[in-house]
């Protein structure tokens, strides 16, 4: 690519990127990111900037082929004057593999915190910042390099699984935007959802609270945020004894109590167990519950927010706040289709997830500025909603440029669309439905293959 062309391509990422993110990533954001990783790279069409594009583009599309984004960086270098490129998806994949995986972690990642600090100050819980975190699965191809660092499920024979990985989630709570994120194989020491969280710690601050599920709130977990100045309102994990009659007495089941280190367990060093307090203190009360067969049932909220003048009322309705989690990992992976990952290899799947994670955080800074606005909060506004704003307002934003009246329309478009609230909805949780492929793979293909050829039928027959 000449230099005059790529110097053209590199002063209108900020403004003509075909994304309306350009005052979130701005093109100084990115090549600063670039210089600070070291990253060196060639006067090219596929030049850093252009492959963020394509590749943002390409995560907010419901077509992931590479054919598709190649085909909109072509059609849009022949509209802003440019000379048109091949078309061939090969030069766009090795851009891709060049990409340095450190540089779209930290865009992901510090995005996600800008997006953040962004929310209003009504936003937050008594004035401090409320994260949430919870764990998922993402599944993967079955290629030899994935399931060496992802391998399946033992109980699934070899050649029928998949490579699976077990990852956490840090997403603010008023904006939705994920702040960090951490991945591992679904088996072996150090894989568990509370060494995932607890390896993310470094991201807050004192004075933060994180809201989780009961898989989170053990002994060594909460003292290590507790060194951190971090508090945690959860739920008691089903195997721990509480008993109401010990420790200073609030309320009916509600204590402050508490909880002494554990005994040595070979799944932590002794060393790291002799580091944390010989106990921590936690506040422990009652509420109910919906089981899963609709009955009505009791749970034990554990925070180590031990002030007793706050009523257990708000510690509760800070906990329900948690199915917010739930709902952005679902929209995580399945409006961006980040449930099955497409990357043959660990390093491709790694880059993968994060430039997905990229475009969900530029998303909810859009409805992030959108709420404050028009006097909503982000949670209020569809992301699925968003976007589809997204994709009609790009070719206009394309071809005209910087327009201040058109990005006001756009926000304005992106309320709009709110999230639906029914209160007293009751939905049985059933598909009526039926897939219509009934036949699943219980031997590996190869031997499939053979008996097929062995037979001399047609495998679809």
């Amino acid at each position: 690519m000449a230099r005059k062309d790529f110097a053209k391509v590199r002063d209108t990422f900020a403004n003509d990127n075909g994304l309306p993110f350009g005052k979130l990533l701005t093109r100084e954001f990115v090549l600063k990111t670039l210089a600070d990783e070291g990253h060196q790279y060639r006067q090219r069409v596929f030049c850093p900037l252009t492959t963020l594009w394509a590749w943002l583009s390409q995560c907010l599309s419901q077509d992931k082929s590479l054919n598709e984004a190649v085909s909109r960086v072509l059609a849009h270098r022949v509209a802003t004057g440019l000379p048109a490129c091949s078309a061939s998806r090969s030069s766009y994949g090795e851009a891709r593999g060049r990409f340095p995986l450190a540089v779209i972690e930290r865009l992901a990642k510090e995005i996600g915190q800008n997006v953040h600090a962004s929310a209003d100050n009504a936003w937050h819980w008594r004035g401090r910042d409320v994260y949430l975190a919870d764990g998922t699965g993402l599944s993967m191809p079955d290629t030899p390099e994935n399931q060496l660092v992802f391998p399946q499920a033992k109980t699934q024979a070899p050649g029928i699984g998949f490579p699976v990985m077990r990852a956490v989630a840090l997403i603010s709570l008023p904006t939705g935007a994920v702040v960090d994120f951490a991945f591992t194989r679904i088996t072996g020491k150090g894989t568990g959802e509370g060494q995932l969280l607890r390896g993310m710690l470094d991201t807050l601050k004192a004075g933060d609270i994180i809201v989780a599920d009961r898989l989170f709130p053990s002994y060594v977990t909460l003292a290590a945020m507790q060194q951190r100045g971090i508090d945690i309102v959860s739920v008691s994990h089903v195997n721990r004894v509480v008993d109401f009659s010990e420790g200073i007495q609030l309320g009916e089941n509600d204590h402050i109590v508490e909880w002494q280190r554990p005994r040595y367990r070979e799944t932590m060093p002794l060393e790291e167990l002799r580091e944390l307090p010989e106990a921590i203190t936690v506040r422990e009360f009652i509420i109910d519950v919906e089981g899963d067969d609709g009955s009505r049932k009791q749970a034990v909220v554990v925070s180590t927010i031990t002030n007793p003048t706050i009523p257990q009322e708000e510690l509760s309705e800070l906990y329900w706040r948690r199915w917010n989690c739930e709902l952005d990992l679902r929209s995580i992976k399945q409006s961006m289709h980040l449930d099955v990952l497409r990357a043959k290899t660990p390093d491709v799947v790694a880059k993968e997830i994060y430039a997905h994670l990229l475009a969900w955080n530029l998303l909810r800074g859009v409805m992030t500025e959108s709420a404050k606005r028009t006097g909503l909060t982000p949670r209020q506004i569809s992301v699925k909603g968003t976007m589809q704003s997204v994709e009609s307002f790009t070719p206009a934003m394309m071809a005209t440029g910087p327009n201040e009246a058109l990005y006001d329309a756009f926000l304005t478009t992106v309320s709009a669309h709110r999230v639906g609230n029914r209160p007293g909805r009751l939905e049985p949780r059933y598909k009526k439905r039926r897939p219509s492929w009934k036949r699943y793979m219980t031997i590996p293909r190869d031997q499939s293959r053979r008996r097929l050829a062995s037979e001399g039928r047609n495998p679809l027959s």
